[in-house]
């Protein structure tokens, strides 16, 4: 029941939200792969067009780059990158995903009114013209900035970033402290092999990092699903309110009370279902490109020694993080996600 009401929102919001603004394929080669929103998947070619919903993914050798109206991003190999919205402030923003991977963004002008870049853990928002994302497999995260501002969020902490700045973000804790970096200075490949061990040497400070941070999204996606369903009884009832006086009252009163009453109702109502599929997703990114990931590769270090202590220990943490994610996210995924 909540999965149908919750797409029902959804359609919605193709109905009366404007969509991001759509990003074109203006470069690609090697392994890259379009997933599109509805679930079918392809080979990404030149002139494709990226909209709300879809992901772009590159294999070892893939890279590609896109164009977004006036914003360059370059994606490197072994990168997922998906184009996402969320309602702020009454209004329906543009949310650039990197799930994993590096990507470095390049603005030909700053209007204010920049999209914010999110990884597994941490947001930023965008005032500066040209910085890199990186996003490692232990869901950490790393900004560095060539030119401009960028402002680095997470765990209800921020910290302002200028040119030839950076920070990194652990998943599930506040931003660290600011360092001198200049312009391709960071080996993404060396730094997300650092993070990779580290999570596999130290699984349980991982686990309780990733924890932490599906906590928040879990959190986040039931309160927005319950304002949602709050809203949406509110403009079923409102709806039956404009058909009597439809009736009743004749079509300019019916009008009028359309104008004042349902139609700001419903816009409420898909703002809210908007921002159960933004954490919904979020949520999603950090179970299958973090923890799920990580299962694999600790299973392999430890296929030896499947009865050991270590491996017991994370499994069973595991399997408390995946029932947490399936009694309060899986019920709001639809098929084309999984």
């Amino acid at each position: 029941m909540k999965r149908a009401i919750v797409l029902a929102a959804f359609l919605l919001v193709g109905a009366l939200v404007a969509s991001a603004l759509p990003a074109d394929i203006t470069y690609s080669e090697g392994d890259t792969t379009l997933k599109l929103k509805n679930g079918k998947q392809q080979e990404a070619q030149i002139g494709d067009v990226l909209n709300t919903g879809d992901a772009l993914r590159t294999g070892k050798d893939g890279q590609a780059e896109l164009d977004q109206k006036g914003v360059t991003i370059r994606i490197s190999h072994g990168t997922v990158f998906t184009l996402m919205e969320k309602s702020q402030a009454g209004q329906t923003s543009t949310v650039l995903s990197v799930a994993l991977g590096s990507i470095k963004f390049r603005y030909d002008k700053i209007t204010g009114s920049e999209p914010q870049v999110r990884t597994n853990g941490a947001v930023a928002g965008v005032r500066g013209t040209e910085f890199t994302v990186f996003s490692g497999a232990d869901g950490s995260s790393l900004f560095a900035v060539d030119s401009g501002q960028v402002t680095v969020e997470s765990e209800g902490k921020s910290v302002d970033l200028v040119a030839a700045e950076g920070v990194e973000v652990p998943l599930g804790k506040p931003p660290g402290d600011k360092f001198t970096v200049h312009r391709d200075q960071i080996d993404y490949s060396k730094w997300n092999e650092d993070k990779l061990s580290a999570m596999l040497s130290d699984p349980e400070e991982a686990m309780t990092n990733i924890e932490t941070a599906m906590a928040a999204y879990e959190k986040d996606t039931g309160d927005y699903l319950s304002q949602f369903n709050d809203y949406n009884a509110r403009l079923t009832q409102e709806r039956a309110n404009w058909a009597d006086i439809s009736k009743t009252k004749g079509a300019d009163e019916a009008k009028k009370y359309n104008t004042d009453v349902v139609y700001p109702l419903m816009v409420q109502t898909v703002a809210l279902g908007l921002n159960v599929r933004y954490s919904t997703l979020a949520a999603l990114s950090l179970r299958r490109f973090v923890a799920g990931r990580m299962y694999v590769f600790l299973k392999a270090q430890f296929i030896a020694g499947l009865d050991s202590a270590r491996w017991t220990s994370f499994l069973a943490r595991y399997q408390a993080l995946l029932d947490g994610f399936e009694a309060s996210i899986v019920p709001q995924l639809v098929e084309a996600d999984i």
